[in-house]
């Protein structure tokens, strides 16, 4: 692993960061996406640096070792059970049915990066044979193969399939996202429903980290991830889908405008992540990739861009947006906060959700808590005397 590893470095391919010290850097396959000779060829001493990543691998070990003894009895205890199996999740029959207790899956994200074609350099090196049905069976849009959208759709959907199928039910699918593409995530969630899983919420993970690709491409490249979890339950409840009774585009400006006020000024990720969890959540994802394939150009021109900081905020001189009709508003974000407590089991007390609402509607038209409690009343009921909870029954009308 250690050796494998350098072969990311020692190579023409390797691009230092002149920011740094030459060690500081990644290939070409790493950072492009691609194979690229570097400009300024870089010599680094092999040994220093597979000592050093000999010495961090005997350290994580060593500190799994130490996490793993508190739940077995010595390490080579679940060495015995574990597995690395080579092959394609569209075909999981060397697993029992119902017999995995959790998913953790970071799929590949259409024709971003295509991890075949860029493998080959370690392949070379570790004498690993990849044959034409990997190819066959890689789910990519595009790549050596020129796949198609429906192919590489295909192939996930089978995977969904048959993850529902060994997986045990009231146990848990998590999948990463890092993609800009929210069609992507619609393909997940219609497959996932269609399987009888239940969506169960969606967070974002950042990894505090700015890439290459993000330096290069601020306003299409996320830093972080989504992931969207899922659980198998017997008598699964699909997503409702949202009666809109306002366009996309004021959806965006609400929406963002919540993100701004929360934070006193909102990042492109931000942004886009609350959007697709509340496009999730509310059923307007479809609308928001048909209509909005790529936000910047909305974003820049509804409100005022920070390269420094790299915020987004509202215009100079500019108040909220208040053309949106309060009750509307206040609608908005009561189905979309009512329903998170139900899926965490929490309890949604009145003043716990005046709270949440206040902030998201700062510098616009501030509601009083009666007018809450009316538009409250219209769309939940009471769960003893102190919380509530979205009504039963049909689907909740968002926008009426």
């Amino acid at each position: 692993m250690a050796f494998s590893s350098l072969v990311n470095k020692i190579n023409l391919t390797y691009h230092h960061s002149k920011s740094a010290s030459k060690n500081a850097g990644d290939s070409s396959p790493m950072r492009y996406y691609r194979y690229r000779i570097a400009p300024d060829e870089v010599e680094l001493d092999f040994i220093p640096n597979f000592e050093k990543k000999v010495s961090a691998i005997v350290n994580a070990k060593k500190e799994i070792a130490l996490e793993v003894i508190k739940f077995h009895s010595t390490v080579e205890e679940i060495n015995k059970n574990a597995q690395i199996v080579k092959g394609t999740a569209t075909d999981l029959s060397f697993i029992k049915k119902e017999s995995v207790d959790y998913i953790y899956t970071d799929p590949p994200y259409g024709k971003k990066i295509p991890y075949l074609d860029l493998s080959t350099m370690w392949n070379a090196w570790l004498d690993l044979e990849v044959t034409e049905e990997d190819f066959a069976l890689e789910a990519i849009e595009g790549g050596e193969q020129k796949k198609s959208k429906d192919e590489y759709n295909s192939l996930m959907a089978k995977s969904i399939e048959e993850m529902y199928r060994v997986l045990k039910f009231d146990r848990w699918m998590s999948f990463v996202f890092a993609h800009k593409d929210p069609e992507f995530w619609h393909l997940i969630v219609e497959t996932a429903e269609r399987c009888g899983f239940e969506y169960a919420g969606a967070v974002a993970q950042k990894n505090g980290q700015t890439s290459f690709k993000k330096r290069q491409h601020p306003f299409t490249v996320l830093s972080g991830q989504l992931i969207i979890n899922f659980k198998k339950v017997r008598k699964p409840r699909a997503i409702m889908k949202a009666a809109l009774g306002m366009n996309i585009a004021e959806i965006i400006i609400q929406t963002t405008e919540g993100v701004i006020a929360q934070n006193n000024g909102a990042t492109l990720e931000q942004i886009n992540d609350e959007l697709i969890i509340k496009g999730l959540e509310l059923g307007f994802l479809d609308l928001l990739k048909k209509e909005y394939s790529d936000l910047t150009p909305f974003l820049l021109g509804t409100f005022d861009y920070d390269d420094k900081t790299e915020l987004f905020t509202i215009q100079k001189n500019q108040k909220f947006k208040t053309h949106i009709d309060l009750h509307l508003r206040v609608r908005y974000y009561l189905i979309s906060y009512l329903r998170r407590m139900e899926r965490e089991n929490k309890k949604a007390r009145f003043d716990e959700i005046v709270l949440h609402i206040l902030p998201l509607l700062k510098n616009g038209i501030t509601p009083e808590a009666q007018t809450i409690l009316k538009v409250l009343e219209d769309i939940a009921e009471r769960v003893g005397e102190e919380s509530w909870r979205l009504k039963k029954g049909g689907q909740v009308k968002l926008f009426e």
